[in-house]
């Protein structure tokens, strides 16, 4: 036999509006009802946030734990890989113990557990940053990401090597980024990538082998930050420079120098020497140009800021945006320009007589 709900069922749970309202009308809360829903909804949001906290601590102490050593980060990437892709599959315990045996040579390799240190350091500063509200308590933050940049694009370089003719290639081709047993972490060797260990921390931490073991994904969403750890152009423009922009504005400028500095590391560091020679030629102008639209469009010394995009425009009328620039550096000085009072022909009117 079929149940129908009735309408007094309907209503039934929380509140009852249903006999006060239409289907047509919004329902009326009571300052009671208004009251009761308040006071649940404050205590499931506490339930939520304790739930939260919770799981991103736990997370956090394990992933530091294992940061203290090559084997601590190996054997996390096991565990993670086992819960992940055997124990949540009901897969057999003999079908992980047959992938890990397979890995022996990976894990072999001196670039791997580097990799996995990187990340879960860069998941560390990740997970510690989703809760910090004020931008003034960003700043112990800020100074991690700005020695851990550095850190990052020194190991990427350190895998690979130039050759004599300057072609680059990596030291360790054998190994994998760090990945599971259905892949992912590896990607093309040398080039612009940076080699395995270069595609490894291009990828974004919230989809690490750690983050979906520990159910992070969803738990890791501020805004305004760069999950990938080696995406330098997002970590400085998302975090570095607002904080800088907001506590210490004239240090913008430097810090936007570091930038750019840390880019052109990392592509001479991973590109051949006439794909790097090739690169600043193009890019190099429109790096140097973003950073004086940068302190334009936030009025630091602006005036300055326009005589660098004249010089750039005028030193690169051949780059395929100098049209693009002339353009915006005209309407910049249009908006910039101070009024003038329009003068007069006709004479001063006469003095007044007494």
């Amino acid at each position: 036999m079929k149940r129908f709900l009735t309408p007094a069922l309907l209503c039934a749970p929380v509140l009852a509006l249903c006999p006060t309202a239409s289907a047509q009308e919004a329902p009326a809360l009571t300052p009671e009802q208004t009251a009761s829903i308040m006071k649940q909804l404050e205590q499931i949001e506490g339930q939520i946030t304790k739930n939260r906290g919770d799981a991103l601590g736990a997370a956090l102490t394990r992933f530091r734990s294992a940061m203290a050593g090559d084997k601590e980060a190996i054997d996390l990437w096991f565990a993670c890989n086992k819960l992940e892709n055997y124990d949540k599959k009901d897969l057999k315990a003999t079908d992980f113990q047959a992938w890990k045996d397979g890995q022996e040579n990976r894990v072999k390799d001196p670039d791997f557990p580097i990799g996995l240190r990187l990340q879960l350091e860069y998941l560390v500063l990740s997970i510690q940053a989703q809760d910090i509200k004020d931008i003034e308590k960003m700043g112990p933050t800020v100074a991690a990401l700005q020695a851990f940049v550095p850190k990052a694009i020194n190991a990427v370089q350190s895998t690979m090597k130039h050759s004599a003719s300057g072609a680059i290639e990596e030291k360790n081709p054998g190994g994998r980024g760090p990945g599971g047993p259905r892949g992912g972490g590896g990607g093309p060797r040398g080039g612009g990538g940076g080699g395995g260990l270069g595609q490894t921390l291009r990828q974004p931490v919230k989809g690490t082998i750690f983050s979906q073991a520990y159910t992070l994904d969803q738990l890791l969403n501020r805004q305004d930050w760069e999950y990938s750890p080696l995406n330098i152009n997002g970590i400085y423009k998302n975090v570095i420079l607002p904080f800088y922009l907001d506590q210490k504005p004239a240090e913008v400028p430097a810090q936007y120098d570091a930038m750019i500095n840390a880019e052109l590391a990392i592509r001479k560091g991973t590109m051949s020497e006439t794909e790097f020679a090739q690169y600043y030629k193009e890019e190099g102008p429109d790096l140097q140009w973003g950073k004086a639209n940068y302190l334009l469009q936030h009025k630091i010394t602006p005036i300055l800021a326009m005589a660098d995009m004249l010089k750039i425009i005028r030193e690169n009328p051949t780059h395929p945006k100098a049209g693009g620039w002339v353009k915006q550096l005209r309407e910049a000085v249009n908006q910039t320009q101070i009024p003038t009072t329009p003068t007069s022909t006709e004479p001063a009117p006469a003095a007044p007589q007494t």
